[in-house]
């Protein structure tokens, strides 16, 4: 689908990778409408892409509210490509993880993209038409250690997107799985990227997701070895030997000195 005189809605854009993704489908000649539940950097993020002559509008939203999720839909009126990118992360080990943080968690990365897809995708079903981005992870292709109640959202993300993609093969609507590896946003500030890969910038995935939407991708991967490698490790079902392998490469160390982003408001 080209972006080019389309409604495209991206949820969590006040910042990272959902804004970048904001400034490139703007680019395209898009009209772009932007949630976040963030009111004050979102309303910042809109006066500076309106101040390079990008249509945008804003629209306050925690998507892990049904009741919003579906007001928005009713007040927005007919939206061709829906973004689900807002996301929250908490690392610690399981056993240390609040219940706050599993919730939120579970909440925002999972219940929002479901509510959002209920809302948003029965009247592209009507029209035939729509694309829906679900922003995904490398974290859901394979666990890591102290990244255990955000990985098992994104799992859910991955299996909810291979579900209803088939559901809906026949109703012109087109699904896309994004899975970004260690990306550059502050979500993960203090993290050690493993020597198999290394950090990405938003702008690269922001890229790749407008080219995604263009050519109808089913799935996308960001670096594309890093992440294949680590789900075709997965897929061997041999956990014990992932496991060794990937305390090899660091990735079981990764998260040991995460620091939470305290300019976040969730």
């Amino acid at each position: 689908m080209e972006p080019a005189g389309r409604t495209v809605l991206i949820t969590g854009a006040a910042r990272g990778m959902g804004r970048a993704q904001a400034e490139r489908f703007g680019r395209t000649g898009a009209n772009v409408v932007v949630t976040d539940v963030d009111a004050t950097s979102l309303e910042l993020a809109v006066e500076e892409m309106r101040a390079d002559g990008l249509d945008v509008r804003a629209r306050v939203l925690d998507v892990s509210d049904r009741d919003a999720c579906f007001a928005l839909a009713g007040d927005l009126g007919p939206v061709d490509i829906l973004v689900n990118n807002a996301g929250v992360t908490e690392c610690a080990e399981v056993l240390d993880l609040s219940e706050h943080a599993v919730r939120r968690m579970t909440e925002v990365n999972y219940y929002g993209m479901v509510w959002m897809m209920q809302a948003f995708v029965p009247a592209m079903v009507s029209r035939r038409s729509g694309h829906v981005v679900n922003m995904c992870s490398s974290a859901g292709k394979i666990g890591v250690a102290r990244l255990g109640g955000y990985c098992a959202t994104k799992f859910a993300a991955i299996g909810i997107t291979d579900t209803i993609r088939p559901e809906l093969r026949s109703s012109g609507v087109r699904f896309t799985i994004v899975n970004p590896g260690y990306v550059n946003t502050g979500m993960f500030q203090g993290s050690r990227v493993p020597f198999i890969t290394r950090w990405q910038e938003p702008d690269k995935v922001a890229d790749a997701i407008v080219a995604a939407v263009r050519k109808n991708k089913a799935e996308i991967c960001i670096p594309s070895f890093s992440v294949r490698f680590a789900t075709f490790m997965r897929g061997l079902c041999v956990p014990r030997f992932t496991d060794v392998l990937n305390s090899i490469l660091g990735g079981h160390k990764s998260f040991a000195d995460w620091q939470k982003d305290e300019s976040r408001p969730f």
